[in-house]
């Protein structure tokens, strides 16, 4: 066996071999192509002249019919035929010439030939001459004669001789192409199977000294790429914990459940780009959701609402990835919407057992999602639930912090909050504000007839229709014991004191019932003061109305009194 260095060395003289060996094959099939269209070039003269002969000897027969016919007939047509058909016969004569103008033999004949035309022509001439001078019987003579006839034999023996040489070329020219055709046929044959052998051999012998070089060429390719794809893996996944680490940082300092949502779908648009998607938070009534924030471009056609039972991610408690290409199902509130959008994950929110909201993310250019980016997907959806449960809770913890548990109304604190943010709002924009404070009367009284839980039914009842008589940009707030106050913006003195009058004659015609007896009646005394000259803090304000309240107290109770407009703190 040969070694590599030997073959390096072979190689380039083989190389030299087998283009010589290609040009000498390319060499034969060049000649052996002009060969076979001067044969086809030959082959096509002889067919040629053969035509042409027996054209000739149509044509003299042509001038013998016509004229044969002018005299039989003396038609004047037949004649101008007869005129007619003599240069066609000489001219077939010169082009049989011109075609065996080469071959020695053949325009031997051929001249004789043409001689012989010219001489039945001459002849059918003479008997057309006699007849057209009225001697019939000497053209009949003429023609009766045997001339013409013998010069008509002979130029059928001449063109007979003729066509049979041409044959006979073209016999010799057809065996004579069949021996070129196969010794070329050999050589060709011969020599690409030389160059295959040769070209075999050599490509055999450098196949396996290169075996083990692709080999580990595609080794090493093979790692690159792996490689490739770890490095972008671990950029793609460096990217994604920044990112995740980020929005971690926001989302835990939002304040409210619009602002997260804000964030998440921010931190979705950088780790899904070109993607879209959709959140959904549930109602409190625990049968909708309600479509909050959409981010990327194709987030149009979503529906506004949902139900829980439209959503596998929901049903079964986990995500839920969509591909038309595999075996899966496309969720109901999908339904209608672009292939490229179905192509999705929906994930579900959740935290402490609790289902807050629902999220789907769709990839970019209708790709579905991978495996990175569905779990970017449900890292974002676990932080956002996390974080919005938290808000919930802290909601739920200031609402209760502001409410009064009894009554359901705003408490002291709220209304220590929110009467100074009033005051200056109205104070600024030149509208006037009122204050009421409202009373229970003989509230002690009712307590020790009818027992404490008696009493807690009636200060529910006063505060549910307090809640009732006020307007959404009212404050009613309970500040204690059997004391309520009421704050309404952009209302004067008159129209709180008209309000205040509806209230109170709202409570007296009133009932309560508790433990199935309707206790009372009842009634409340109630003072009205206004923000004016004189009052210009919330402390006056309420002081004033408290004044007002004392003596409405003062004067019999069940009653509505106004504070003057010159009180002070």
């Amino acid at each position: 066996m040969l070694s590599p260095t030997s073959i390096q060395r072979l190689q380039k003289p083989a190389l030299g071999l087998l283009v010589l060996l290609l040009l000498a094959v390319s060499a034969a099939m060049i000649w052996g192509m002009q060969s076979f269209a001067d044969s086809a070039r030959w082959v096509g003269h002889t067919y040629e002249v053969i035509s042409k002969i027996e054209t000739v000897r149509s044509s003299v027969r042509e001038v013998e019919s016509s004229a044969r016919g002018y005299r039989l007939t003396g038609l004047p047509g037949l004649r101008s035929e007869y005129m007619s058909s003599r240069p066609v016969a000489t001219g077939h004569v010169r082009e049989l010439l011109d075609l065996v103008r080469t071959s020695g033999v053949q325009s031997r004949r051929a001249r004789q030939l043409a001689e012989l035309v010219n001489s039945r022509i001459a002849e059918v001439d003479r008997t057309v001459v006699l007849y057209r001078e009225g001697r019939s019987n000497d053209a009949i003579e003429a023609m009766r004669g045997g001339r013409g006839l013998r010069l008509m034999d002979e130029v059928d023996s001449l063109a007979d001789a003729m066509r049979e040489e041409e044959e006979r070329l073209l016999a010799d020219r057809r065996v004579d192409s069949m021996r070129k055709a196969a010794l070329l046929t050999g050589f060709i044959i011969a020599g690409m199977l030389i160059s295959f052998v040769m070209l075999g051999t050599l490509v055999g012998y450098l196949s396996r000294d290169s075996r083990r070089s692709r080999a580990l060429e595609q080794k090493a390719r093979a790692t690159m790429a792996t490689l490739e794809r770890s490095l972008a893996e671990r950029e793609t996944l460096a990217e994604q914990r920044r990112v995740l680490s980020a929005f971690a940082g926001l989302l835990h300092s939002c304040q409210t459940g619009d602002e997260a949502l804000s964030v998440a779908a921010n931190a979705l648009s950088q780790l899904i780009p070109n993607g879209s998607g959709v959140c959904y938070l549930m109602r409190s009534s625990q049968n909708l959701l309600e479509m909050r924030t959409l981010f990327g471009t194709r987030g149009s056609g979503y529906p506004e609402t949902i139900r829980p039972d439209q959503c596998w991610a929901l049903r079964r408690g986990s995500m839920h990835v969509f591909d038309p290409d595999r075996p899966s199902a496309a969720c109901e509130h999908l339904h209608g919407l672009d292939d490229n959008v179905l192509r999705g994950a929906c994930v579900p929110l959740a935290a402490q057992g609790a289902v807050l909201g629902l999220m789907h993310v769709s990839g970019g250019a209708g790709e579905p999602l991978d495996e990175l980016e569905r779990a970017a997907a449900e890292s974002v959806a676990e932080h956002l639930a996390v974080v919005l449960h938290s808000l919930e809770l802290r909601e739920t913890l200031r609402v209760q912090s502001l409410r009064d548990p009894l009554t359901g109304l705003y408490n002291r604190r709220y209304l220590e909050e929110s009467l100074p943010r009033d005051m200056e709002r109205c104070q600024r924009r030149g509208h006037p504000l009122s204050a009421l404070m409202v009373d229970i009367d003989f509230f002690k009284r009712f307590n020790d007839e009818h027992g404490h839980p008696a009493g807690d039914a009636l200060l529910a009842r006063v505060g549910q229709l307090l809640g009732q008589a006020t307007r959404d940009e009212d404050i009613a707030c309970r500040l204690g014991g059997e004391e309520f106050a009421i704050v309404m913006p952009e209302a004067d003195g008159d129209q709180a004191a008209e309000r205040a009058e509806q209230l109170r004659l709202a409570v007296s015609t009133a009932t309560v019932t508790y433990m199935r007896r309707e206790l009372g009646p009842v009634t409340v005394s109630i003072g009205v003061a206004e923000l004016g000259d004189g009052v210009a803090s919330p402390q006056a304000l309420l002081a004033a109305a408290d004044r007002a309240l004392y003596s409405a107290k003062a004067r019999g109770r069940d009653r509505v009194e106004r504070a003057g407009t010159q009180a002070t703190p």
